[in-house]
């Protein structure tokens, strides 16, 4: 086994890199507040989980997901990747070792299937089967695979290698793959070494980017990409840059969309309606509010606006009981 494999630097692969590096600039940069930001991240986190157990043939969906049983089969899979992800995400690690690769294993089988062999490498041969079931491909034998996972993370802990991380990543995945090191789980596996090398390379994109969505929808051509010989995988990492490029996309936009909401909405609803109040009468006293919010006492109301006075949402004005309020941008 060729490792690396070979591709050609094509105009479209230097144009993916291109944009997927203005993404991450952008994504890195962008000030959001870190409960919006943690929420997004959550949802991602889940996607990233759902659409990796649907590329293997889970067919749970994010509508489907919640109503089913904790036992359900399909939801331990779905959780299993999401606790990996989100210890990747923990993970202080640089180098990245044998010992984590099998540890992600076991994360990703537990209470599945084969429980007698996670968190191993596979003692039988395998063969990759395409729908019609006729082998597509031998794996390597059993007793070249700890060799060969050797030469994948010398390859993956080379500093002076591979100069684009994220090809770097994905030509790791594809490497992976053609090991096909365990009898099941290779795949969910060897799409968390490409989340975790993006994570540890400084291309985490603030830990969203669910780009499993998008090869579970081109699932055909990422399994017929993949499958191409190591002398040339040209088109397989133009495929998988653009998987990139557009996870990353989106995940630009719903951070540019986020950052839009005003701070205001993020405000205990009662804070939010006394703050819309006041703006919409331009300048208010206690006594007025305090008719607004008959079922509320005195003391919670002025606990509330000195609240949002610490939050420069509105300025007091006067003393005692010649106290306005006012929004900042009020005149």
């Amino acid at each position: 086994m060729l490792i690396p494999p070979k591709y050609t630097l094509t105009p479209k692969i230097s144009e993916l890199l291109s944009q997927i590096e203005v993404n991450k600039e952008i994504i890195d940069t962008m000030a959001i507040p870190p409960k919006v930001e943690q929420n997004i991240r959550r949802k991602s986190i889940l996607k990233s989980s759902l659409f990796s157990a649907r590329i293997e043939g889970n067919n749970a969906t994010l509508d489907s997901y919640p109503k089913l049983s904790p036992k359900d089969k399909k939801r331990i899979e779905v959780n299993n990747i999401l606790r990996a992800i989100n210890w990747i995400i923990e993970n202080k690690t640089k180098e990245i070792t044998a010992k984590e690769i099998l540890f992600l294993h076991s994360r990703v089988m537990k209470n599945v299937e084969y429980q007698e062999e996670i968190g191993k490498f596979r003692t039988k041969h395998e063969g990759i089967f395409n729908s019609a079931g006729m082998v597509v491909y031998h794996a390597p034998p059993p007793n070249t695979i700890s060799d060969l996972i050797n030469k994948l993370l010398n390859y993956v802990n080379q500093k002076d290698g591979e100069q684009f991380i994220p090809i770097k990543a994905i030509i790791a995945h594809y490497i992976f793959e053609k090991i096909h090191p365990f009898t099941d789980g290779s795949g969910r596996v060897g799409r968390l070494l490409v989340y975790l090398m993006l994570k540890n390379e400084g291309y985490g994109f603030k830990g969203i980017l669910p780009f499993e969505e998008k090869i579970d929808l081109k699932r055909n051509l990422y399994y017929e990409t993949l499958s191409i010989p190591e002398k040339d995988v040209t088109s397989y990492v133009e495929f998988m840059l653009e998987v990139i490029k557009e996870a990353s996309d989106e995940t630009k936009e719903l951070i540019l969309l986020k950052q839009k909401i005003e701070d205001e909405d993020l405000l205990l609803p009662r804070r939010g309606e006394i703050l819309r109040i006041i703006k919409e009468h331009k300048i208010m006293n206690l006594d007025s509010i305090k008719r607004r919010f008959s079922q509320v006492n005195e003391r919670t109301l002025r606990y509330d606006l000195k609240k949002l006075q610490d939050a420069k949402f509105i300025q007091k004005l006067g003393n005692t009981k010649g106290v306005y309020y006012k929004t900042k941008t009020s005149t």
